[in-house]
């Protein structure tokens, strides 16, 4: 018997309520699978797996190098910083030098030759000195860089504030700063010390330019004086403290080793101390 064919005419409200209830099946469908897996309607996409060591590298490098980089300047950082606390010379004098002129630029051992004027005081077998140059300039109309200017006036007046530092090589306005902020007592009178001596010593300066360390380090051929002054133990450089006190005796030697140089007469006396220096109690 022949199939009866359909209709092709249906009626609208039919059609209507049949996509109603096709599509009540389909909510009941999902309602019903609402918890189970549909992964598997997905067809799963290949893991691609870096198998030799130059796609493993590639790999590595492509998703960590910013890491990498910041890793490895960190440990640099962090290595340097202890090879310099844990490891670097322990300096048996330290001298800062305060002026408008830059002597390392056209000497740059002048940390050796002011090694041969002192004695290994810290007894560790060597002898080092540690020559910590501050280029500034109190006038107004100075050629040096402001900021690079302002920054060493700064540093200068951290490192005379924190009275670890004794030896002190300045230019005559430098000088006259640190007088007028910290009064004329501040530097030893070396001219009491060595009264013979006053082509050189001229009160609390000892005048480099033409002795032979000031020849090294260029200084002769300046128009005004460069000098080293000793730092009087008073104020923050507290005279009571053992290691400052023992930092004054070997300044004071490292001065009486640089007379003794350009006045043989001196050689074999012993260095001349202030009468208020006394040492410190234990």
């Amino acid at each position: 018997m022949a199939k009866k064919k359909k209709d092709p005419y249906i009626d609208p409200q039919q059609r209507e309520l049949r996509e109603l209830i096709e599509l009540k099946k389909m909510q009941q469908a999902a309602a019903a699978n609402k918890n189970s897996d549909t992964t598997q309607f997905f067809e799963k996409e290949e893991k691609i797996v870096p198998k030799t060591f130059k796609e493993k590298w590639k790999n590595y490098w492509y998703h960590y190098k910013t890491t990498t980089w910041v890793s490895v300047l960190a440990v640099i950082f962090v290595a340097w910083l202890i090879k310099d606390l844990f490891f670097g010379p322990e300096y048996d004098l330290t001298v800062a030098a305060a002026t408008k002129y830059s002597f390392s630029a056209v000497n740059q051992n002048i940390a050796d030759n002011m090694a041969k004027y002192i004695e290994d005081y810290n007894e560790d077998g060597k002898v080092n000195v540690s020559y910590d140059e501050m280029v500034l300039d109190y006038d107004p109309e100075s050629t040096l860089d402001p900021q690079t200017n302002v920054v060493n006036m700064q540093k200068f007046m951290a490192v005379m504030a924190a009275g670890d530092e004794l030896i002190f090589i300045m230019d005559q306005d430098v000088y006259d700063s640190v007088v007028e902020n910290s009064g004329e007592d501040i530097f030893v009178d070396l001219e009491e010390l060595y009264p013979d001596q006053t082509d050189t010593v001229k009160g609390d300066k000892l005048i480099l330019n033409d002795t032979r360390l000031g020849k090294q380090m260029n200084m002769d051929g300046l128009d005004e004086d460069i000098f080293i002054c000793v730092r009087a133990l008073t104020g923050t450089a507290d005279g009571t403290k053992k290691k400052i006190y023992n930092t004054f005796c070997n300044s004071m030697d490292f001065i009486h080793n640089i007379m003794v140089t350009e006045y043989p007469v001196l050689r074999d006396t012993e260095t001349p101390m202030p009468d208020d220096v006394v040492p410190p109690e234990e």
